[in-house]
């Protein structure tokens, strides 16, 4: 059976450079700013509900919730993208990748 990576983890394995780089922009982003890090996670679910990222949108409600995010929160991120830049089908998906991981608790 082939190695069980995430995506980053895969790249990180293949490209270690790459990933440092790209964790380091990461770091330099969250301290651009005054957004505290459960307004950015929110923003981040948003933006991964546009671009209909699964894994994303899952890892980013896991960090939203241990940043103080409520579930209400999170659906609302997703849900504001409606008609602005996602079809309600993306919406939809999104919705039900998020509450797999706010019912997994």
């Amino acid at each position: 059976m082939p190695e069980q990576l995430r995506p980053p983890e895969r790249v990180r394995k293949h490209f270690p450079a790459v990933h440092e780089t790209f964790m380091a922009m990461r770091g330099r982003i969250a301290e651009a700013g005054p957004l505290d890090a459960k307004t950015r996670e929110l923003l981040l679910i948003a933006a991964m509900t546009v671009g209909r990222q699964s894994g994303g949108i899952k890892t980013h409600t896991r960090l939203a919730l241990q940043h103080g995010a409520t579930p209400e929160e999170i659906r609302q991120a997703i849900v504001v993208t409606v008609g602005a830049s996602a079809p309600i089908g993306y919406v939809g998906e999104a919705l039900g990748w998020a509450d797999e991981v706010i019912e997994a608790g």
